[in-house]
């Protein structure tokens, strides 16, 4: 038992020579857990130790045998992205779609740290399945999005198609989150169709860029034909957001593609009186220029110009009694 514990030690530390004198002698589990679970081949796989690794499979480690999480020594090797260590494991037997406690994969780990070398090899392993969900139903896909691995993703969407996590994102939705442009040029020339789908709370890859104030995926959303004027489960427009935002530039970039100047949500509130009550003023001399109606009022009966006044906000007063507000 004593010697068990200093040989998965050896392994821990990467002692090649340490590791070969306790083979050598004979007697070892080479599958031995420590309080975590994890075995001699996993801590060789997390110090990216190729001729450990070798050695260990060579002796019979088992390359299926995970921690207390589930997590195999693929998923270790996945996270370095060292080629040659995971084409270790394959050839051991290691399963190539192994999940943890939630529900990942190895090709989502080497997504998830950028290995975008490693995982394009991965997926030409024709045992890879590239649609498995997690348990948030997010592929592989996604986790290649959020770190903005264009090559993968383009890569990966060839061989699939649309689909959505838990929440009704896309992939596209993602990735304009995620603020990843490039990314989202290449999901728009696979899927333009995509550009107007809702997640499950009625929003638009658009509204989520806007949200973002990224004025350069607003831009290819709308010139891909995104949809200005889609509302939200609450009637909130993506000129209502940036109205909050304060952001000028996308604001502008939303009136140009036609986005309706005095749109209102469901509570009443149109992108002046948001502005207003926000004290965006900018935003709001900006929507008077493009013809905001200065006396809407909410569903409350309350105008921009209640708004801005209550709060003290001088500036934002003074211009709109200058447009002619007059309630």
């Amino acid at each position: 038992m004593q010697l068990d514990n200093m040989f998965l030690q050896a392994c821990k530390n990467n002692r090649k020579s340490v590791v070969q004198t306790f083979l050598k002698r004979g007697g070892i589990d080479v599958n031995k857990r420590d309080e975590s679970g994890n075995t001699p081949l996993i801590y060789a796989c997390l110090k990216n130790a190729r001729d450990l690794v070798k050695m260990l499979l060579e002796n019979g480690a088992d390359a299926n045998l995970g921690n207390q999480r589930n997590l195999m020594p693929l998923h270790f090797a996945a996270e370095t992205g060292n080629s040659e260590i995971i084409a270790l494991l394959t050839e051991a037997g290691a399963d190539v779609n192994c999940t943890d406690n939630d529900g990942v994969t190895p090709l989502m780990v080497m997504a998830q740290h950028g290995k975008t070398d490693a995982a394009i090899k991965f997926i030409q392993n024709p045992d890879i399945d590239i649609k498995i969900k997690d348990h948030d139903s997010r592929m592989a896909v996604d986790y290649a999005t959020s770190s903005g691995l264009r090559e993968l993703v383009k890569a990966l969407t060839q061989a699939e198609e649309e689909h959505t996590d838990t929440y009704g994102n896309t992939t596209l939705h993602h990735a304009c989150w995620n603020e990843q442009g490039e990314v989202v040029k290449v999901l728009l020339e696979k899927d333009k169709d995509s550009v107007n789908k809702l997640n499950d709370e009625g929003e638009s890859p658009l509204m989520l860029a806007v949200k973002k104030s990224n004025l350069v995926i607003t831009e290819l959303l709308l010139k891909a034909d995104a949809k200005p004027d889609c509302a939200d489960l609450n009637g909130v427009m993506p000129l209502h957001i940036a109205a909050g935002n304060g952001d000028l530039y996308v604001g502008r970039a939303l009136l140009a593609a036609g986005a309706g100047v005095d749109g209102k949500t469901a509570e009443g509130l149109t992108p002046l009186i948001v502005a207003a009550r926000n004290g965006r003023n900018d935003f709001t001399a900006m929507l008077i220029e493009n013809g905001a109606d200065v006396n809407a009022v909410d569903n409350e009966q309350h105008s921009a110009l209640y708004y801005a006044s209550e709060a003290g906000l001088t500036e934002i007063t003074e211009q709109l009694l200058m447009a002619g507000a007059e309630n």
